[in-house]
């Protein structure tokens, strides 16, 4: 303890204030590390189930679609027949 003026008592009292203020700092930015890896997790699984959603539903449309495009030439077809 040469190196330092003050007395050993103050120094005691800066380095665990020092080490105080460090620990406080840390564990702050693992409670927000955590908060984000939990949201980011939320995210991820609302993107999953809209993405999957988004699929269904266009899938839906296509077989609509495809089923559309068949009535269309069954009544085109028949209409060819009564000619």
């Amino acid at each position: 303890m040469q190196e330092f003026k003050s007395p050993v008592s103050r120094l005691a009292r800066l380095f665990q204030k020092g080490r105080d203020n460090w620990k406080e700092k840390a564990l702050l930015k693992q409670k927000k590390i955590r908060a984000l890896e939990i949201k980011v997790r939320d995210l991820l699984d609302s993107r999953e189930e809209w993405k999957n959603r988004a699929l269904m539903a266009e899938s839906k449309l296509k077989e609509l679609n495809i089923e559309g495009d068949l009535d269309e030439k069954k009544r085109k077809f028949k209409s060819k027949q009564k000619s």
